[in-house]
């Protein structure tokens, strides 16, 4: 397993806990709904912070392109599936936040749950297809050079400590929604 494709499953499983998060806040029913507004608001934060931005970007301005210049087809290819799932990703957080300004609970947890659903299938398979076809065709160098890139992307595009405190908010919401 090279060092860049390491890192994006780290990033994965954090990803993973956060959803395993989100539907303990979806099915929390001991909580205000103003409090669990400002809760899922917070999680909208990080998916887009987090998974999409930073995640996602690592993915599809880096690796994404490396897998092309190493001939892993795009079009039709695990590529181009990969990146349709991060659109679709992303038209699910817009309507998690749209749930949002309206105040509209039922809207936001019916997002949050096709958002929560395609993204573990998505993360299943670039782990075990993707990841695996990479860790194949990108060199232990050159999975060094991806990875020193994902650093340089991560402090250019969400900023200097921003990984850190989104870190904390995922153990912050991990007490108070009691997920192990």
């Amino acid at each position: 397993m090279g060092k860049a494709t390491q890192d994006l499953r780290k990033e994965h499983d954090a990803i993973l806990y956060v959803l395993q998060i989100l539907n303990k806040m979806i099915n929390a029913d001991s909580f205000d709904a103003e409090i669990l507004l400002n809760y899922y608001d917070d999680v909208v934060y990080f998916l887009k912070i987090f998974a999409d931005k930073c995640h996602h970007g690592k993915e599809e301005n880096i690796l994404f392109k490396e897998l092309i210049n190493k001939g892993v087809p795009n079009e039709g290819g695990p590529v181009g599936v990969m990146l349709q799932e991060h659109v679709q990703g992303r038209n699910y957080i817009a309507q998690m936040e749209q749930s949002l300004d309206i105040k509209n609970i039922e809207g936001f947890k019916n997002a949050a749950m096709l958002y929560s659903d395609l993204l573990r299938r998505h993360i299943e398979k670039e782990n075990n297809v993707l990841f695996l076809m990479a860790d194949k065709v990108i060199n232990e160098q050159e999975q060094n050079f991806l990875f020193l890139q994902f650093e340089k992307h991560e402090e250019n595009v969400i900023g200097h400590g921003v990984h850190e405190k989104l870190h904390s908010m995922i153990d912050t919401w991990a007490e108070i929604f009691d997920v192990e």
